[in-house]
């Protein structure tokens, strides 16, 4: 049981934005989708996040057409953190964060405990009575976070809760710092050893070779190439994405490919 796109394609005004995708988010794994800016990253993560819905071809849960489930079941299945989340009301860090249980009727003894352990996973319970509006970028990242994993953190029977679930990430590293993008990726890590399935749309290539199990590269809608992070991160094929040579050789410390430009 994956998440899986199918021939995905999209078009708008005439314009194809996306075209005969195909990619598997399988629980257990990270997937990082790379590509330059304008490659279809943002138009496929929307498609999965669902909010383009007159895509061709077909996208299912678990085995299950995405639209054969309610609104309401998804959100216990799929969490979606976009690229960047306004909120101009003054509520407080905390307040934003239980947001993620509205899907759920758990009741507020357990939708507090649930959200007091994922603002401690992402080092914001110390944030939880500062108002929203007022905080960082990185800051308001990591509470978002925070409320995108209360949504999926519990099911809201037992029926759901052998259900795999989906972690959607739209370059999650891009407002933090250096120790908190480690820390968020790891975390992304932690959740896909737990049995999640987690897809991470990446800029930096060195992040999706360390923490990722698979890469899609995409360029101009469609798939460029995917497979394993050394399958996929070699010179050739980033040369032919981004138009710069790299060097690629294997990393001193860990098992994974180091990406040297210049």
């Amino acid at each position: 049981m994956s998440l899986v796109l199918k021939n995905i394609g999209l078009t708008i005004n005439g314009k194809t934005l996306i075209e005969n995708i195909n990619l598997t988010v399988t629980p257990g794994e990270v997937l990082a989708i790379l590509g330059p800016n304008g490659a279809g990253k943002s138009t496929v993560f929307k498609v999965m996040a669902g909010e383009y819905r007159h895509f061709s071809g077909a996208m299912t849960i678990n085995g299950q057409t995405y639209q054969g489930y309610s609104s309401n079941r998804r959100a216990k299945m799929i969490g979606v953190l976009p690229q960047s989340s306004e909120l101009a009301f003054p509520f407080s860090a905390y307040e934003v964060v239980m947001l993620g249980r509205l899907p759920h009727s758990t009741g507020r003894k357990k939708d507090h405990q649930i959200a007091v352990a994922a603002m401690q996973q992402l080092d914001v319970l110390k944030l939880a009575d500062a108002l929203y509006p007022a905080l960082s970028g990185g800051e308001k990242q990591r509470v978002q976070l925070a409320r995108v994993l209360c949504q999926i953190w519990q099911a809201a029977n037992a029926n759901l809760d052998a259900e795999n679930r989906y972690l959607l990430l739209d370059e999650p590293t891009s407002a933090l710092d250096l120790s908190h993008q480690h820390q968020t990726l790891s975390l992304a890590r932690e959740l896909a050893a737990s049995g999640m399935g987690v897809l991470c749309i990446l800029h930096d290539l060195n992040l999706a070779a360390q923490y990722a199990d698979k890469i899609l590269m995409l360029s101009a809608g469609k798939v460029m190439s995917q497979g394993s992070v050394s399958e996929v991160l070699t010179s050739e094929r980033i040369a032919r994405l981004y138009g710069i040579d790299v060097t690629v050789i294997p990393h001193p410390k860990h098992n994974h490919p180091l990406v040297i430009t210049g």
